[in-house]
């Protein structure tokens, strides 16, 4: 079993050594609204530095809404060479109000789009997920990045509440 950091006799506990053993957080303390657009981008609040080379866990929750024309994508993005998967539950995108709980569990790869659905502008609906991101030779960012899938004038919000969190393991 890997263990991270590796600690040894006589070492000292150093500021930066504690440090590196917590995890890494990202919460949204506003919402972010996006109309009319499905050009992802990534959002302002959840981004998190990863190091080259390294081992993370990743778990997550996003409370989004919107109008169920719009629905939205949205998709995690490593630096290149990244490699790993991850599972998100969360409801199916073209999910009518109507629907109830029609939710689903999807596996998905860093940096491909996952279609979730936005129902509604007035009750948010939770998507949570967790997964292990093995980054390559270069260190960068991990972001969410989304946008509409279907542009609509009304906005798609990624809203505050959300966050993620990264604990390195390797």
């Amino acid at each position: 079993m890997a263990v991270w950091p590796n600690l040894y006799a006589g070492q000292r506990a150093t500021a930066d050594l504690l440090t590196s053993m917590l995890p890494l957080h990202a919460a949204k303390a506003s919402s972010t609204s996006r109309a009319s657009t499905t050009t992802i981008s990534a959002d302002p609040d959840l981004q998190l530095p990863v190091e080259a080379n390294a081992q993370y866990l990743i778990h997550f929750y996003f409370r989004i809404s919107g109008n169920a024309a719009g629905d939205m994508d949205i998709q995690l993005t490593t630096p290149a060479g990244c490699t790993g998967s991850y599972s998100v539950t969360g409801r199916l995108a073209g999910a009518s109000a109507g629907d109830g709980d029609a939710r689903t569990s999807t596996r998905t790869t860093f940096n491909v789009e996952t279609l979730y659905s936005t129902p509604s502008t007035a009750a948010a609906q939770a998507n949570h997920g967790a997964g292990r991101l093995i980054t390559g030779a270069t260190a960068g960012t991990l972001s969410v990045d989304w946008a509409q899938n279907v542009s609509n004038a009304t906005a798609s919000v990624m809203e505050s509440d959300s966050w993620m969190e990264l604990r390195r393991i390797a």
